[in-house]
Order: structure tokens, then C-alpha cells, then sequence
């Protein structure tokens, strides 16, 4: 089996070189105080740079405070998504840098484990408040051959937004319940016939934006179909034929052959995934695939884009199942999760970090200034959360534990990446076959892995 190993770059070298000035730092208070390192994405994670400092350092305060003999070595990470997973990679491939926690992506957290990088958590587990409260699907996102690495800290999962005011012109019901895949595709074929220049469906596709294309895309639609399964945990093998790619596939090419999806710019752009947030903001597009963090962008304490009147013009819903069976609703799930070092000196105290970290209060801040959903089931019903961006936190919160979350292994982004090409596909050559766009799929995920790791399934 191949590993699909992080790239690194000459920015994160320079990076680490930057994490070994703290190191010395961080030796000389080390003979008054013991030192916990935590590791974050700076500039990503959180809606604003502003709102990154005051959690972490907030964080650190807290625990400083209930531990007057520790110190908290903030280790910022600047940059995007592959930036963070990229230093971290680097971090960890030395005890003398690995940082005793981390923040760190779901999907690459089978990755990490698998490397030896994470110490597992499931003694400390029994002994928390918050552990039972997680649904099962996202206590399962931080498991790797059968332990528990990864503690979620926020989830993203998706729903259909919709301009109302464009329902309601071409007579389409508001609010809007589509009950089936079809329903979606008769609104957008409406909107397409009487409001020209209006993008009637937004469906993310291609490979610029990674597995978050996946994740605020194709994923949902593989989650609602027949036969949504993407690793054959009996066979040990990676599906690139089955039921529910085809089902998934042939949407997509319904979008683009049809000419009702967002323009090959916008999809291919660095930026696609929050694209949209402007295109609703702008009346310019009817209906999105889109994120739980949507409404909390749009709220005066965020501003990017701020959009007072939002909750007035687009509305929110569950994306159902191909055919309205059960439970008639379905999503990704996909976030970020806290894990300690296996080469921490004291693995105790970063586990409390954690513990702190996970807490209420700490837990519905960083949801609402990051835009996630709180993976507890009783934090998600806390006035403070669902009152932040309604009606938007309450349909994020409704949809969470039905979520399909990745296999946790090191070549899900592999598989991950074939599907990107495939939807891919559908933007550049509207008239792209659902066999052709398998056939994408099969051979790039084939060719990355080996022919005995792939199979299709009837």
C-alpha cells in the first residue's frame, strides 16, 4: 500500500526554524515551569485572525490559571489548510518539535496515527463530561485500527441554502422542503427558465479546493445515495464503481450538461467553497451545497461578508436522500480535532489541555467564531449557540448525527482526490459521461494504489 505522505515546502521549512526559536524559548522558562506546546492553525481555522487570538490565548490564561506551575507555548501555524497539515507533518517528525497537542484536520488524522506521530486517548475518555455526548459517528472520526487518537473540536457539515426571493418569483413553495434529489433538480431547472443570469445550482466540483470540495460537495450526495460506501471494510478495498458513485455522478452531470451550475472560474478557484457566501449575499445564485459556518459569516460579530438581512432571503435546509428514504437527510461530516503527542513528556497535563479545551463554554465559542457545529449533542440545544445564527445552527445541529464521516486512513485522500477529478470533468466537458467520469475516478485512484486495492460493487 502506497502512503500518501504530506509535501513539504520551503515556507514550512522556514516554519520550523521559526517553531526551533520558540523551542529555545520555551527551554530556558522550562527550568522554573513545566512547558505544554499546543500547535494551530493561525489564519484558517477561525472566521478572523482577532477571534484566533482570544480563544488561544483565552485557552491559555485558563489553564495557566488553574496551573500556576505550567506554562502554554502557543505555536501558531499561518497559511491554509495544506499549509497547517504540511508544518505539522514537519513538527512531528521529531520529538524535539513534535508540539504535545495539536489541532488537527479529520482527514489526515489516520494518517498521522498510522505514522506513530499520536499517543492514543481512550483511557482518559470514561472520565469526561462531554465524551458520551459526542453521536457515534463522530466518536468514530478519531479512530484508527480500533483506538481513539482524535477528540473532535468542531464539525462542518452541509445543507441547501436557497434565495426565497427567487422561489418565490418563479412560484416555487417558501420555505422549500425538496424531499428527493429530483425535487432539487426540477427547482433549478425553474429558476434556470425564467431568471437568466442567475446561477441556478451550486455544486462544488474539481480539485481546488481538496477533500473540502468533497466535503461541501460530492460527499453529500454519495451520503444520500443507495449505496454510499466508499471503503469495503470486509474486503479491505477502495470502491471506484458502485450505485451510489453512479447516482452521485449522474447529478452532477444533470448540473453541468444542463448548463445550471456556477461558472468554471469560480469552481476551479482557490476560494470555491466560500464563494457562495457572496453569490447568495449578491442575489447571483438559487440554490447551494453549502456549509453549516455560512449563517455565522454573515453575522455583524463575523462580517465576512456581513449580511443582517440573511436570514430573510436565504433559507435553510436538510439535503435529503436520493429517494426520501430514511432519514431523509444526509451529510459529510468533516473538522477539526485536538490529539496529543506520543513523544509528550507529559502526556497528563496535555490531556487536560484538551479536557479544558472541550469544555461548554470553550466548545460553543469556537463554534460560533469558527463556524462549527459542536460535536456535543447538549452543547448544540445552548441558547448561545443556536440563538448566534439562526435559523442556519439549528438545521447544522439537526443534520450532525446522521453525518458520514471519512474513513480514517492514510489513502482516503487518494480516493478523495479521483472523485475530485471525476466531478471535475462534468465543468470542463458539460457532455462528460457518467462512465466517463468513473472511468476517471478508476484509473487515477488505481494508478495511485494497485489494482488489487480498488473494486467496484453491484
Amino acid at each position: 500500500m502506497k502512503s500518501l505522505k504530506p509535501l513539504l515546502c520551503s515556507t514550512v521549512i522556514a516554519g520550523l526554524a521559526a517553531f526551533g526559536l520558540q523551542a529555545g524559548t520555551r527551554s530556558a522558562q522550562a527550568a522554573d515551569k513545566t512547558v505544554i506546546s499546543v500547535a494551530y492553525g493561525e489564519t484558517y481555522v477561525f472566521d478572523t485572525e482577532d477571534l484566533t487570538k482570544k480563544w488561544w490565548y483565552g485557552i491559555k490564561s485558563q489553564f495557566e490559571s488553574a496551573h500556576p506551575d505550567v506554562t502554554v507555548q502557543l505555536v501558531p501555524i499561518g497559511g491554509g489548510y495544506d499549509d497547517i497539515i504540511n508544518k505539522l507533518s514537519l513538527l512531528y517528525r521529531s520529538s524535539r518539535t513534535a508540539p504535545d497537542v495539536a489541532q488537527i484536520a479529520t482527514p489526515v488524522i489516520g494518517e498521522f496515527a498510522s505514522s506513530g506521530y499520536l499517543a492514543p486517548l481512550d483511557s482518559y475518555l470514561p472520565s469526561t463530561s462531554w465524551w458520551a455526548q459526542f453521536p457515534k459517528v463522530i466518536q468514530g472520526e478519531g479512530v484508527y485500527q480500533g483506538k481513539v487518537y482524535a477528540v473532535n473540536t468542531g464539525e462542518n457539515d452541509s445543507q441547501l441554502y436557497y434565495n426565497m426571493d427567487m422561489f418565490k418569483k418563479v412560484r416555487l413553495p417558501v420555505p422549500w422542503t425538496p424531499h428527493n434529489w429530483n425535487d432539487i433538480l426540477v427547482a433549478a431547472r425553474a429558476i434556470k427558465a425564467k431568471l437568466p443570469g442567475v446561477v441556478p445550482i451550486w455544486l462544488n466540483a474539481g480539485t481546488s479546493s481538496g477533500d473540502n470540495g468533497i466535503l461541501q460537495g460530492a460527499g453529500n450526495l454519495l451520503a444520500g445515495s443507495d449505496l454510499p460506501t466508499i471503503f469495503d471494510d470486509k474486503t479491505g478495498k477502495w470502491v471506484v464503481d458502485s450505485p451510489g458513485l453512479r447516482e452521485t455522478l449522474d447529478f452532477f452531470h444533470s448540473v453541468y450538461s444542463e448548463h445550471m451550475g456556477g461558472q468554471a472560474s469560480d469552481l476551479f478557484s482557490p476560494s470555491a467553497v466560500t464563494i457562495p457566501l457572496t453569490l447568495l449575499q449578491q442575489s447571483k445564485v438559487a440554490i447551494v451545497f453549502g456549509s453549516n459556518y455560512y449563517g455565522g459569516n454573515w453575522t455583524k460579530l463575523i462580517c465576512s461578508p456581513c449580511w443582517p438581512v440573511a436570514a430573510q432571503v436565504a433559507g435553510v435546509v436538510p439535503i435529503p436522500t436520493i429517494h426520501g428514504q430514511a432519514p431523509n437527510a444526509a451529510t459529510t461530516v468533516g473538522g477539526w480535532d485536538l490529539v496529543v503527542s506520543s513523544a509528550s513528556k507529559n502526556p497528563k497535563l496535555a490531556w487536560e489541555l484538551v479536557d479544558l479545551m472541550e469544555n461548554e463554554e470553550n466548545q460553543i465559542t469556537a463554534a460560533n467564531w469558527a463556524g462549527f457545529v459542536p460535536a456535543s449533542q447538549e452543547f448544540v440545544k445552548a441558547p448561545d449557540f443556536v440563538n448566534f445564527a439562526p435559523p442556519y445552527n439549528a438545521v447544522s445541529a439537526q443534520v450532525l448525527p446522521v453525518g458520514v464521516i471519512s474513513p480514517s486512513s492514510p489513502d482516503y485522500l487518494i480516493w478523495s482526490h479521483g472523485l475530485q477529478e471525476a466531478t471535475g470533468a462534468f465543468v470542463t466537458h458539460p457532455d462528460t459521461t457518467v462512465d466517463a467520469a468513473i472511468g476517471i475516478m478508476s484509473n487515477y485512484v488505481t494508478n495511485q494504489l494497485d489494482p488489487s486495492q480498488v473494486e467496484t460493487l453491484k
